[in-house]
Formats: C-alpha cells, sequence, structure tokens
C-alpha cells in the first residue's frame, strides 16, 4: 500500500472496544488496498476504512468475472470497487466449489507464548466451520481443515506486525513469516487457504481480517502462490467458529453487509439475515442471491422477471435442497428485489429471534462492501448498503434479542395475506403448503 493511500485512509479509521464487538465488522486487505469495515467510535480493536478506488496493483490480473447468474437478472458488475453483489472476478477471489483445503497455523513469538491446551482450544473451536459451508453450499462446497499439530515460532515481536490489520504489505509480512515458520513441516502446494492463530498474549492481533493478492502479489511456498488467507486476532473469543466462516466468504469475494459508518446504525440494513452481516445473529445462513452469486443455486432455482405483471411462484425453503429457491425481480440498472423462503433448518435454527417465512430484499450493485461508493467514501448514514432487508413490521422491534437483529426479527411475511411493497414489487404470501411458500409477485 502507497503512502498517499494510506495517507487517505486515515482520515476514515475508527477504533472500537471490545464491549461492543457484536457490533464489529471485520476488514479485508486486498493486494495493496484496504477493504474494511466503518466500526463504532466507542468499539476497538477494529480498525475502519472504506474500499480504496481501483483495482489492486500488485500483480493484478484482470480475467473475465464468472457469473453463474440468469442474464435477464443479473445486476452490472462495479467499474470499481472490489467486494460488491455482482458476478466475482476469479482471477482473484477463491472459487467458493468442490474442495478447498486450508491450512491452520498456529504461530507464537519471542515475547507472546502460549498458553497449556490453547492450540487445542482453537482447534475445537474452528471443528464446526466446515460444516456451515457444507449445508450452505448444498454440499458444493467442501473446505477441509488441516490444523497444525505444534506452535511454529516467528522470531520476532508480535509488535513487528503492528497495523496488520491496516496495511496489505505488513499483512503479507505476518503471513510470510508464519508460512516460513511452518514450510519445513508443512507442504502448502496441498493448501489453497492459510489461516493464521496467535496465542492469546500476542495483544497486537486484536481483530481477524481475511486477505487477498491478485496473481503475482501473493506469497510463495513449495512451488505455488498463496494468496488467500485469514490471520485471526483476539475476537475469535467472541464471535466463535463462525469468524471463519464470514472471515472465508471474503476469500470468496461475498461484501459485508453492515454499514462502514461508525455514526451509523450498523446492522440496519440486514440485521441478523446473513452470515455476511452478522456473525453471531440466529440466522446465520446465506441469502439465495449470495448462494447464487457463488453458483450453489443454479440458474433454473431462480424465477427471474423482467417485466411487469403479476405471477405466482413456490418458494422451498432455503435451507433445503432442489427446487425454487427465490424469485429475483430485475426492477432496472443495477437494482435487484429478492424474494426467498426462510424456514428452520441446520444454519436457521430455532429461535425467538428467528421468525421463519418469506423475506424480501433489495440488491444494487451501485454501492460496494459494507455501503461504501465509488471513490472509496465512507456511507451516509441509513445507507445505500449492498443488500437491505424489506420490513414487514418496522418498529416491531423483538426487544429481547440483540441490538444488531432486533429491529428486522419480524421483517418475513408469516401468515397467508401478509404483503410487503418495494421499489414497485408487491410481495404477498398466498399459501403455505407444509414448509413450502406460495407467493404473488406483482410489478408495476
Amino acid at each position: 500500500m502507497s503512502e498517499s493511500a494510506n495517507d487517505k485512509k486515515s482520515g476514515r479509521r475508527r477504533w472500537m472496544s471490545l464491549g461492543v464487538r457484536a457490533r464489529t465488522a471485520l476488514a479485508v486487505l486486498v493486494a495493496g488496498v484496504l477493504l474494511a469495515p466503518a466500526v463504532p467510535a466507542t468499539a476497538a480493536p477494529a480498525m475502519a476504512a472504506s474500499p480504496a478506488e481501483g483495482p489492486p496493483t500488485a500483480g493484478a490480473a484482470a480475467g473475465p468475472a464468472r457469473s453463474t447468474l440468469v442474464s435477464p437478472c443479473q445486476l452490472p458488475t462495479p467499474v470499481t470497487g472490489w467486494q460488491h453483489e455482482g458476478p466475482t472476478n476469479y482471477a482473484t477471489w477463491l472459487p467458493p466449489s468442490g474442495t478447498v483445503r486450508g491450512i491452520v497455523l498456529f504461530v507464537d513469538f519471542t515475547n507472546a507464548a502460549p498458553v497449556s491446551g490453547e492450540r487445542a482450544g482453537r482447534t475445537s473451536t474452528f471443528g464446526a466451520a466446515p460444516n456451515v459451508f457444507t449445508q450452505a453450499s448444498y454440499g458444493a462446497l467442501n473446505l477441509q481443515l488441516t490444523f497444525d499439530t505444534t506452535w511454529r515460532h516467528i522470531p520476532q515481536t508480535h509488535g513487528s506486525f503492528a497495523g496488520y490489520q491496516s496495511n496489505f504489505s505488513t499483512q503479507r509480512s505476518y503471513l510470510a513469516a508464519a508460512v516460513a515458520a511452518a514450510n519445513s513441516a508443512i507442504d502448502f502446494s496441498l493448501y489453497q487457504i492459510v489461516y493464521v492463530v496467535p496465542p492469546k498474549s500476542a495483544t497486537t492481533f486484536d481483530i481477524s481480517p481475511a486477505w487477498v493478492a491478485a496473481p503475482g502479489g501473493g506469497v510463495t511456498a513449495d512451488g505455488v502462490e498463496l494468496r488467500h488467507a485469514v490471520t485471526f486476532g483476539q475476537d475469535v473469543d467472541y464471535w466463535g467458529y463462525k469468524i471463519l466462516n464470514h472471515e472465508t466468504g471474503h476469500l470468496f469475494g461475498l461484501p459485508d453487509l453492515y454499514s462502514y459508518n461508525s455514526a451509523d446504525s450498523i446492522h440496519r440494513a440486514v440485521g441478523g439475515w446473513d452470515l455476511m452481516g452478522l456473525i453471531s445473529a440466529r440466522a446465520p445462513d446465506l441469502f439465495a442471491w449470495h448462494k447464487w452469486k457463488a453458483g450453489w443455486l443454479t440458474d433454473s432455482q431462480i424465477d427471474c422477471r423482467t417485466t411487469t405483471g403479476s405471477a405466482s411462484a413456490v418458494l422451498t425453503p432455503l435451507g433445503t435442497t432442489g427446487g425454487t429457491k427465490a424469485v429475483v425481480v430485475h426492477t432496472g440498472g443495477n437494482t435487484a428485489v429478492v424474494v426467498e423462503n426462510r424456514q428452520i433448518s441446520a444454519l436457521d435454527v430455532s429461535s425467538g429471534c428467528f421468525q421463519p417465512g418469506v423475506l424480501v430484499y433489495r440488491v444494487t450493485t451501485s454501492v460496494f462492501s459494507g455501503g461504501a461508493s465509488p471513490g472509496g467514501s465512507v456511507p451516509p448514514i441509513g445507507g445505500p448498503f449492498p443488500v437491505e432487508v424489506v420490513d414487514r413490521t418496522p418498529g416491531s422491534d423483538v426487544t429481547t434479542c440483540s441490538t444488531d437483529e432486533k429491529a428486522l426479527v419480524n421483517a418475513t411475511l408469516t401468515a397467508i395475506g401478509h404483503t410487503v411493497t418495494y421499489g414497485g414489487v408487491t410481495v404477498q404470501l398466498t399459501a403455505t403448503p407444509g414448509n413450502n411458500r406460495e407467493v404473488s409477485v406483482t410489478v408495476v
């Protein structure tokens, strides 16, 4: 990252306190540019900044954008910005299909040693993460984690990597040091992702940013270029295993769905309805749009609408395989309205903070991850954001739920006749056959 780029970002940084990490978002460093959240001014230790302009500079390769979307409902890829709701460019991002192998390294430092049982504890914590992707992808993605069996020593202080969460080169240096420390014992040609875990006593590492390098900008070991990594911090103790899923989602090109404006209500846009929003939510599955974007849903499972009029659709539950999973209405330009059926599943668990029903939301590619706009500016309070849930019952907060999800718990259509309208699209729940939901979608 150039000095000028750092200077441009310095005015947009915010630090947070551990007390409100439930509102924290996690950074992504991409080939010389920072993609990170803005976070509440009262919270630490996460750093916030908005996406930088333009593509990565470290060996960037344009590459074709791979799209699995139905052409009439596909949203255009933004001219600038790196994480967005358009087609994913897998020349840079990691394709989320087949078997993806990750190596989990445990590293210590000259001034930070682990305590007894710490490695086993972290191994146990992350063990549940692969199943999230197995369930969310309907078996299309098999994330295999290999846990290193010992701590690898980095002969530097952990403070040597201060700024890792805001500087691509510093995080790359940390990753390179971790890989070098383990290279005599690990064959890195077997892995596509490197996860680095420090001891809790290494207090420099507070948050857990993902790291992506364009071709030519990665770390080379065993004849391969490692371009996708996550460097974990102390916030693992708060988020648990789902932080690995959230950060790995960034490696696959999925954007953050909370606000990068620290003065905003951070999770106002989607509440707890997607893992790329609130990590600790009770409904941590991924939106049908994200599953379609990732190629886990086929074009035939999307009911694409581009004309006016009214038509019905029967939606099978998002958490089950097969059937039509979403109605997508291309409302023009870079915006679409999506309708999906959220029922209790392996990921959307039964809870007073998860109301099963038909969920309606708006998707746009006019802004990037966290709501940042072209030029990398912090988004205005209230958005727009990449995805915004349409709330059927505005103002009906479920006060027993967390601050970050309570406003949208009752957003769904749950009874026959329930209706919402957004941007000229009216969705009405017309029948409830078993766990399927029949909806009438009217476009004016």
